[in-house]
């Protein structure tokens, strides 16, 4: 077997792939997290600042749905009592609770994801 072109079937193969092909992979690979700790390093910073991103909308999402339901009618008074205090803290702690839950099943269905385009 030698490495140059062959005919089979009416048409002409190569044994081993061509030089552009060869960049075009080892580029793909490159940008799919091949690029060693430089990359490496990137992608954590872009997961932190998408954490950032996400936590930051979590925060304002809460404020809204929480002083909706806790102060209807947008009113907010002057100091705040007892009732409004538990109302708050309760919203607080289900939307932090129900997002924590969301967060857990993503993470398991891109598990589940990743360990089904391996095998």
């Amino acid at each position: 077997q030698g490495v140059g072109p062959s005919r089979q079937g009416g048409q002409v193969t190569h044994s081993r792939p061509s030089r552009c092909s060869r960049e075009r992979h080892s580029k793909r690979a490159m940008s799919y997290g091949g690029g060693g700790a430089a990359n490496q390093r990137e992608l954590e910073a872009l997961q932190q600042s998408l954490n950032q991103v996400v936590l930051q909308l979590l925060q304002n999402q809460v404020r809204k749905t929480c002083f909706e339901q806790c102060f209807p009618g947008s009113r907010f008074p002057s100091s705040m009592g007892k009732s409004e205090h538990v109302c708050l803290a309760k919203c607080m702690d289900r939307m932090y609770e129900a997002h924590a839950i969301v967060m857990k099943a993503s993470v398991e269905m891109a598990q589940n994801l990743a360990s089904q385009e391996r095998g």
